[in-house]
């Protein structure tokens, strides 16, 4: 007995609270290993949200590859486009009088901006309100006119799309509120 005590007194201290901690936090590791083994998001369908805007359609990621600037992509299964081969360079947040290249936006889409598009003929004040929406809260959004879009006002994020013909401001507050930020490429720009 007195040797095993002898023995114990020699071991610092140190080790006394390592050995314990390592220990610890391996079993910790394990545990949250094996929870989240299987539970890998899906990366050909959009991140998933608590409740779905209604009339919010979702499809099916095409893809993330980049293409050179100025070059035309292809393959893509929504108007205006929601994924798929973009160039490297994002636009600006803001409100626009210009519209964009469709490859250009699907690069802000993929960080997790809110597009809002709107046919140029949708009237002055369908347009201020939508303004409105923005500069109250602009992060992460772009604003266009898009004469290409089959409805008076489309908004679109990483995989969804939501088309109106008549604007409902609140459903435009809960798309952007619900869907921006869920791109797969997390990012800080304002």
């Amino acid at each position: 007995m007195s040797k095993v005590r002898e023995m114990l007194a020699r071991v610092p201290i140190l080790v006394w609270f390592l050995l314990p901690t390592l220990i610890i936090v391996g079993v910790g590791v394990f545990f949250v290993s094996k929870s989240t083994i299987g539970k890998e998001e899906d990366s050909s369908k959009p991140a998933p949200v608590s409740k779905d805007v209604p009339g919010t359609q979702e499809f099916t990621i095409v893809s993330r590859e980049h293409i050179a600037s100025g070059t035309s992509g292809s393959g893509y299964n929504s108007d205006p486009p929601t994924s798929g081969p973009h160039w490297n360079g994002p636009a600006s947040k803001g409100v626009y009088d210009k519209e964009f290249p469709d490859e250009q936006l699907i690069h802000n889409l993929e960080h997790g901006y809110i597009l809002i598009s709107y046919k140029p003929d949708v009237g002055d004040d369908v347009i201020n309100k939508l303004k409105a929406i923005v500069l109250k809260n602009d992060w992460k959004i772009v604003m266009e006119p898009r004469e290409k879009d089959d409805a008076k006002i489309v908004l679109a994020a990483w995989g969804r799309l939501l088309k109106m013909n008549d604007l409902d401001e609140n459903t435009v507050r809960d798309f952007i509120n619900t869907y921006r930020n869920r791109g797969p490429e997390k990012t800080t720009e304002n």
